[in-house]
């Protein structure tokens, strides 16, 4: 969970329409591509049925940006930006919606199943009780772990700290599987709690320079039962501060990065060994259709899925700004929490993110892994798949497409947009766009990418205007007209 939460908090509303809303929305307008397009390629290639399609629209709506977020950090920009943000809150929550609707539309791979209105309700209930379950048994065991590593706080060896953080993490998946829930929902539940309460969002300051960095991560420190119950009862179970040493909290994201790592690789190691075995049928038509859908779906979602989180942003901002008058007319003075709640403004998506966040739709492991577990259709049971062949070389072909083709564009397209981190006499320069406050006028903190001072010619934002420059650490936000490139 690598993501900085406070960005994260700020752009929550376009990241949860696009994980949520935007990840059934390009199901079913998927799903309607592929099978109205296949029905008229009729000639040409096997016509999906509309339940497959369904199915292989769920699957193919878990995005994987691991493509585009390596370009934008190479590009110089950080995890508080917003582009960058936006791409990696959107998949980390994705993967998970994804998985529920694919496990939900897998049960009506039946023949003898009647699609009428008391199926597509079984099919919702067991849709919510799939997620909120997967969501409680994620937040249960991170709380567990959480209490855990507070009652065993300086007990351990950073060795074991590290281990047991694994081993927590992996318990809420397979708790799920056993219950068949979705046990990535779980995982990211989990995640979020012990980022939070294990690891710690609070960076170490005097208290991490201050221990031995000479510490055998193989060996217990020495406690006394005495020294560690005192310590314990001084300590908050749910404190932002962490319960890991300062040696295990530098090494479990090295840790859980290589597994990550490695689990990938091999997933599309086993894609490229395999992409023209006779398990897959290929037709260049299904191919093309497949290819478009993907593509149609997700420039048709985002635009439209902009326009309300951008509005929701707007008129947030507006009902904030009149608090903050009345308050200070009633008190003469504005209090601190609400200086604080106007601060915190969302995020206003130009057409220029809009761009970045179609390129960012990159289709990887997670479709490919879900591709594979499609039942093969059982002539006695009638439940299944007749054409999981042709799905898989579908999905291949998506994920090869969007990989290479539009992973490989993003630098270019990044600099054809003019959104890289231009460099000048005075330094950096960035232009996200946020919302600003027009009755303030005050201008927020640059961002760690732009070391050039603050620029003198600041107008402030209207809804008319197109692209604008603002920043990313939460602070009252303003439009800014740089002089960079005139």
């Amino acid at each position: 969970m690598s993501i900085d939460k406070k960005a994260f908090n700020r752009h929550v509303v376009p990241i949860l329409l696009f994980a949520v809303v935007g990840t059934l929305l390009s199901t079913l307008l998927t799903a309607l591509i592929v099978n109205k397009g296949t029905l008229y390629l009729g000639t040409w290639c096997t016509t999906i049925p509309f339940v497959e399609s369904l199915t292989f629209g769920a699957l193919i709506s878990s995005i994987d940006p691991i493509a585009v977020l390596s370009v934008l950090s190479n590009m110089g920009l950080s995890e508080t930006d917003s582009i960058y943000v936006l791409i990696f809150g959107e998949s980390l929550l994705n993967d998970g919606v994804a998985i529920v609707l694919f496990e939900t539309l897998v049960h009506f791979l039946d023949e003898s199943l009647v699609i009428d209105a008391e199926a597509v309700t079984a099919a919702t209930i067991h849709f919510l009780v799939v997620a909120i379950g997967s969501v409680f048994v994620g937040v249960f065991s991170g709380v567990c772990c959480t209490w855990y590593y507070w009652a065993m706080h300086e007990c351990h060896t950073p060795l074991v700290e590290v281990l047991m953080f694994v081993c927590w993490a992996l318990l809420p998946y397979y708790v799920c599987d056993g219950m068949e829930w979705s046990g990535i929902v779980a995982v990211v539940a989990t995640g979020f709690v012990m980022d939070t309460f294990v690891i710690g969002l609070r960076k170490e300051s005097n208290s991490g320079q201050n221990e031995p960095t000479d510490i055998d991560p193989f060996h217990s420190p020495q406690v006394t039962p005495s020294n560690h119950g005192s310590r314990k009862n001084r300590r908050m179970i749910f404190s932002k501060d962490g319960h890991l040493s300062h040696q295990a909290k530098t090494h479990v994201g090295f840790v859980t990065q290589i597994n990550a790592t490695m689990m990938e690789t091999a997933i599309f190691a086993y894609l490229g060994l395999f992409l023209c075995s006779s398990r897959y049928h290929w037709n260049f038509w299904l191919s093309v259709t497949a290819i478009g859908a993907c593509v149609m779906s997700r420039a048709i979602m985002i635009p439209f899925l902009t326009f309300v989180a951008n509005s929701f942003n707007r008129i947030n901002h507006k009902t904030r700004v009149c608090r903050h008058e009345r308050s200070r007319k009633n008190t003469d003075r504005t209090s601190p929490q609400t200086a604080v709640s106007i601060e915190r403004n969302g995020v206003i998506i130009d057409r220029k993110m809009q761009v970045v966040l179609w390129f960012a739709g990159l289709r990887g492991a997670m479709s490919f892994a879900l591709v594979e577990n499609i039942p093969l259709f059982d002539t006695v049971t009638g439940q299944g798949s007749r054409l999981k062949a042709e799905l898989k070389s579908m999905t291949s072909a998506s994920i090869v497409f969007t990989v290479f083709v539009l992973g490989g564009c993003t630098f270019y397209l990044m600099e054809r947009l003019e959104m890289t981190p231009k460099k000048d006499q005075n330094g950096f320069e960035m232009s996200p766009l946020l919302l600003a406050d027009k009755q303030t006028g005050k201008q927020s903190p640059r961002t760690p990418l732009s070391k050039s001072p603050p620029s003198k010619n600041i107008d402030s934002w209207s809804p008319g205007e197109g692209s604008a420059h603002s920043s990313n650490n939460g602070g009252l936000p303003v439009r800014q007209r740089s002089n960079v490139g005139r």
